[in-house]
């Protein structure tokens, strides 16, 4: 009877491991045109942004020409306004690799001088991990890059059960 238990505690460990199974996505901002001035396509970030769910743990990557570009972090306030003398974080040697590390409102620019006037800005929303809302074939190009799920707790209690349960003599 305690095998039965046993197996049925494992099964209980295994179902609720896989809530915590998520991947995290690379996100190449811009796509092919990089992290440039939109003068082509005006609403190139405003699009990308609405076409890509991001949540915690992704990656955006900022594509660029370091000492033409850059990619800085502001408020919503200083966003809105361009205003960047007020900056988060400052990465300026491109590929910039930027952990989406909480849940929430992002906001990026360029700070070079009227670069962020002309268009050269993202806002993204965070959400908590999950699965994706997107299939693969409707995810943006450069969206989404396999990484190893992550190990939960309760992954690891099953196998500890599964050694005590089935021991290798």
């Amino acid at each position: 009877m305690a095998k039965v238990e046993i197996l049925f505690l494992l099964l209980t460990l295994k179902l609720m491991s896989l809530q915590y199974i998520t991947e995290a996505a690379e996100h190449v901002v811009g796509g092919d045109s990089a992290w440039i001035i939109p003068k082509k396509n005006p609403s190139l970030y405003s699009s990308f942004a609405a076409n890509t769910t991001f949540r915690v743990n992704d990656t955006l990557v900022f594509n660029f020409r370091t000492g033409a570009h850059n990619v800085v972090t502001l408020s919503q306030k200083h966003y809105e306004s361009c205003n960047v003398t007020d900056i988060i974080e400052s990465f300026d040697t491109s590929p910039a690799k930027i952990t989406l590390n909480r849940t929430g409102d992002f906001y990026f620019v360029c700070a070079f001088p009227s670069h962020c006037s002309l268009g050269q800005k993202l806002s993204i929303h965070v959400t908590a991990g999950g699965s994706s809302s997107l299939t693969p074939s409707e995810a943006p190009p450069h969206s989404r890059a396999p990484t190893l799920p992550a190990v939960t707790v309760p992954f690891l209690l099953m196998a500890v059960a599964t050694n005590l349960l089935f021991p290798c003599y």
